[in-house]
């Protein structure tokens, strides 16, 4: 058992609350039209059309490349976790952490939201299992996470009968498993090229994760990020920056965080 804290990182230009995050791709076993990986400091990309015939490429993944810095915070969290052998230490490991991380330490004794991976997923269910018992026990946190690791949640769902009340899921769609989605009882998300496109699939956008931590209704995201060369979004992002639109997340991008008392009521 690991005696290192996991590590959280504070808000940023689109996620205003905190976040916890491991290596893209490498603990995503649900990814499949977005599988990137990080791999000695460079980008491999292991996508597989979905249904539609639609890749990208995992921003998160693109990110770790950049910020080496990141990605070692990413890759200790996962060491440390894989460290655990039962649900029991992987809970009092993240309960610890929560509580001494300076990025959490508010939560932990006030309550409000944290997004549970902004890069990687459920790598495992005994992982899943973990954050879910984390979450029954702090109900004053809202923790909510996007996710394709579905066969998990179904087991779970199966075991238990519904999920915790304060843990809100969004299904990303174009995972291995998108055929367990409809069964689940959660809201969506789908990668859109652009507004128009959303529009047409009658979905609005999300662009300050709102909707994912209070929605129940099924949502769309633009892409952001880094593309392959000569990838239709990477030419649409392209396109947008020159016109003054909207095209992605940076420094410069301005969030307002919302108070936890701006929440609607869990189960509401």
């Amino acid at each position: 058992m690991t005696n290192s804290y996991l590590k959280f990182s504070p808000p940023n230009a689109k996620i205003v609350f905190p976040s916890f995050s491991i290596p893209a791709g490498w603990s995503c076993p649900g990814a499949l039209n977005c599988l990137t990986k990080r791999e000695n400091g460079k980008i491999i990309d292991y996508q597989t059309p979905d249904d539609d015939g639609f890749t990208y490429r995992c921003y998160a993944a693109s990110l770790e490349a950049i910020y080496k810095g990141l990605a070692k915070k990413l890759d200790e969290n996962f060491s440390n976790l894989k460290l655990c052998k039962t649900e029991k230490q992987l809970v009092s490991l993240i309960l610890s952490s929560l509580k001494n991380d300076k990025n959490t330490a508010a939560l932990f004794h006030g309550g409000g939201a944290l997004r549970v991976h902004i890069h990687g997923d459920f790598y495992n269910y005994l992982y899943l299992k973990a954050w879910f018992a984390v979450a029954k026990f702090l109900p004053n946190i809202r923790f909510y996470s996007y996710t394709k690791s579905l066969q998990f949640l179904k087991r779970y769902k199966k075991e238990f009968g519904s999920f915790p009340d304060n843990y809100f899921l969004t299904w990303s769609k174009g995972s291995k498993f998108d055929d367990i989605g409809p069964e689940l009882g959660i809201k969506s998300v789908t990668l859109v090229k652009d507004e128009e496109e959303a529009k047409a699939l009658g979905l609005e956008i999300d662009h300050d994760d709102l909707k994912a931590l209070n929605g129940t209704v099924d949502f769309a995201l633009e892409p952001h990020g880094t593309q392959p060369k000569g990838h239709i979004l990477n030419k649409i992002m392209q396109a947008k920056r020159k016109a003054g639109k909207f095209a992605g997340y940076n420094k410069k991008t301005k969030a307002t965080t919302k108070p936890a008392s701006s929440f609607p009521a869990i189960g509401a």
